[in-house]
């Protein structure tokens, strides 16, 4: 019997449980950190997973990465699926996110980039789906999330 445990951030498993809804669940991590001088593959490869290649990397910023980010995490769904009851849980989710966010000080970092994978992704997206790279005081994140049904 293997025994894996969930060393992630409580905030992250507390903001997947909060979104939990119908035919709806998300899944978010973040890694690090990296050291920033090794290659955003290399470190996708040692902490996300080994058969990781990259595709679409593109420059973003702190602003633009926080406000699409938000605008996944807060993705109300239809009548088919998404989160139950999350304008009950809004003010919770933004204030947990923001924690996330001053964790890794997205709003002084000094690079953000949006990517994907074109091979070894950690969570199957259905819904959305957000990967990016992070460099703040002089480390490097990655910051991964999706929701699927």
């Amino acid at each position: 019997m293997k025994i894996v445990t969930d060393n992630r951030l409580p905030e992250i498993k507390r903001i997947e449980h909060l979104l939990y809804g119908l035919n709806y669940e998300v899944w978010l991590n973040l890694y690090g950190p990296f050291d920033p001088e090794l290659g955003l593959e290399k470190a996708l490869k040692s902490g996300v997973s080994k058969d990781a290649q990259l595709s679409d990397v593109s420059p973003s910023s702190p602003q633009d990465a926080r406000t699409e980010i938000m605008d996944m995490i807060l993705y109300e769904g239809d009548i088919g699926h998404g989160p139950e009851k999350l304008d009950e849980k809004r003010e919770e989710i933004m204030f947990l996110m923001n924690k996330v966010f001053a964790r890794i000080n997205i709003d002084e970092a000094d690079l953000v980039a949006e990517f994907g994978f074109r091979k070894g992704r950690p969570a199957y997206p259905v819904f959305w789906y957000f990967a990016y790279d992070i460099h703040s005081n002089g480390k490097r994140w990655v910051f991964i999330g999706s929701s699927s049904d």
